[in-house]
């Protein structure tokens, strides 16, 4: 509050009061009180005029003083226009250019919020850099160092829904036509995080979104611990760089429209977020004009949409994996470059056993990850272990399957052959050593983590090294929020993790009952989230299996306990469920 008395009639003090900011501006020191007294001989309304004419400009001049300082302080992104001076009613926000042109002229101090203009470049080359690194190939097999995809093949197949149909639509209206908030939803591997990567590196490849200053990819499990944007876009920079995670947060506030944000994974999502950065984001509560892109898992989208973007329109975008026409294409492809004549032949059988197998043609074949797999698979297996695999009925046995040459391919390269008495001891290793990791992959699902630092590891280390080799772990280098780089331990796909959770469920339901149950009660109420679990779990035994359908009857979820009675594959389970509905 700022107060002008002066003396006025009758030689009575007036006070006259101007109200422009709270007691809290500049941390309490608002108030400013100037007397003016009339010239000696002057009295009455004469005084008074005087002393308005010369107090109430004066304390318009300090009001505008504190207010200018105090902007400045708080809110460094508006700066005086020029030949303004202190006055914030000619004040606005600038464009990044005018700032550090009027920075470099004024030479003022507050420089250092903000990035130059040969950092922001430097932070942009560095962001490409980063991303041609990183994201120039796909792994597309759990030996991912026999089997990539380069991103100049990926054309994924994307359509959009209103809720009764879908359209075709493609990459190029995602990124420009469809929303500025499109929700991407598919299945584990069917290709969600491929899209990402090809988003970025089209970007720093200079073929899409050149009027865009950054592209930043974000890994929602990378910010569990409540990392912010800058601070995971400092992490892609080398250490040289000497911009600093606040100016990189003033820029993005500043340039919004020319940023694209694009979180991967929203279904790893475990409430640790809640009132971070990245939930503000998605919520539309901060950097509004961005442009965001979101991926989920199609469990999690309803969720979302309820959840966190209820009072925003997002576009759901669904990602539908391989089509006939790229399954052909993808397997001829791999059989030609690694050989002709039977090797393409054994392409052409490939393609017929993956079409004319309901299980594998529904649940496997739009997945690149299975496409590749059994590339390999068919490759290097006998023909009569080929045909073994074609009997496979379902989800459960073919990913046996999956995981038994994996384990045959270690103790191959092992020992350099399989029928010997050593590779048999190696086969029993590499089985026991994804047993041992099994309460890892448990706990993680639970909390909806599907990347660990290796130290989590410590009891097991030799099964994490034995699980790296087979193909069912991964290590990668991460940065942490200090900067340091940290090795991060991974499943080489979701399903792997949910395979071998299924392992450990098993020894609970033999060695520990109330554990057992106690966990059961968890899975059941999120099934829908841990189905796959369940269904793994439920082709380990009869016995278990009934165990898990008998509690599954509770939940009225017919198709679902159809499901798990088929994985079961015995005659008792489908009788259990077929008398419940008869």
């Amino acid at each position: 509050m700022i107060t002008v008395s002066a003396l006025g009639l009758h030689g009575t003090e007036e006070t006259f009061t101007c109200t422009a900011i709270g007691d809290s501006l500049m941390n309490g020191a608002s108030t400013v009180e100037i007397t003016v007294r009339p010239i000696p001989g002057k009295r009455g309304n004469l005084g008074l005029i005087i002393g308005l004419v010369i107090g109430i400009p004066v304390a318009l001049a300090i009001l505008s003083l504190l207010v200018g300082k105090c902007l400045q302080k708080y809110h460094p992104e508006y700066l005086p226009r020029k030949g303004c001076g202190w006055n914030p009613c000619c004040w606005r926000p600038h464009e990044p250019e005018q700032l550090h042109e009027e920075e470099e002229l004024m030479g003022s101090p507050r420089s250092s919020v903000w990035l130059t203009k040969e950092q922001v470049q430097r932070c942009q080359e560095e962001l490409k850099e980063h991303y041609r690194t990183s994201r120039s190939k796909i792994p597309v097999a759990p030996l991912n160092f026999l089997e990539c995809a380069e991103m100049d093949e990926i054309n994924p197949n994307l359509s959009i829904t209103d809720g009764r149909k879908s359209t075709t639509i493609t990459y190029g209206d995602l990124l420009t036509n469809v929303s500025k908030r499109p929700l991407i939803v598919g299945e584990e591997g069917v290709g969600k995080t491929t899209l990402c990567s090809k988003i970025a590196w089209d970007w720093c490849q200079g073929r899409i979104l050149q009027d865009l200053d950054m592209v930043v990819l974000v890994s929602i499990s990378d910010v569990t611990n409540g990392k912010s944007i800058s601070d995971i876009i400092k992490t892609y920079l080398s250490d040289s760089n000497t911009a600093t995670t606040i100016q990189i947060e003033k820029y993005i506030s500043v340039n919004q429209n020319k940023i694209l944000l694009v979180f991967d994974g929203f279904d790893e999502y475990n409430g640790e977020l809640c009132g971070s950065e990245v939930i503000c984001i998605l919520r539309s509560e901060q950097y509004m004009s961005c442009k965001v892109i979101v991926t989920t898992r199609s469990w999690r989208a309803i969720e979302f949409l309820e959840d966190i973007a209820h009072t925003i329109a997002y576009t759901l975008i669904g990602i539908e994996g391989f089509d006939r026409k790229d399954l052909s294409e993808y397997i001829n492809r791999y059989f030609r470059t690694h050989g002709a004549g039977e090797m393409v032949t054994l392409g052409e059988n490939l393609i017929t056993f993956m079409e004319e197998n309901d299980i594998v043609w529904l649940e496997m074949a739009p997945y690149p990850i299975y496409c590749a797999t059994f590339c390999l698979m068919w490759s290097e297996l006998s023909e009569a272990r080929r045909e073994e695999i074609k009997k496979s009925e379902t989800i459960s046995q073919v990913f046996e399957e999956i995981i038994s040459f994996l384990k045959e391919h270690y103790a191959s390269e092992v020992c350099g052959n399989r029928q010997t008495q050593n590779s048999m001891e190696h086969l029993k290793e590499a089985d026991m050593a994804i047993q041992d990791i099994s309460w890892i992959a448990l706990n993680g699902l639970l909390d909806r983590k599907h990347s660990f630092r290796e130290e989590q590891f410590k009891e097991c280390r030799d099964a994490m090294e034995t699980c790296c080799r087979v193909g069912v772990l991964a290590v990668e280098r991460d940065v942490d929020v200090t900067c340091f780089v940290v090795p991060m331990v991974s499943f080489s796909h979701k399903l792997f993790q949910e395979y071998a959770a299924g392992k450990y469920i098993e020894h609970l339901f033999a060695n520990d009952g109330a554990k057992y149950n106690d966990l059961k009660k968890t899975l059941l109420s999120r099934y829908e989230e841990f189905r796959y679990i369940l269904y793994f779990t439920s082709a380990l035994g009869n016995e278990l299996c009934l165990d898990i359908i008998d509690s599954l009857l509770e939940c009225s979820d017919q198709d679902y306990c159809v499901d798990v009675a088929f994985e079961c594959n015995t005659e008792e389970a489908a009788r259990v469920v077929g008398k419940q509905w008869e």
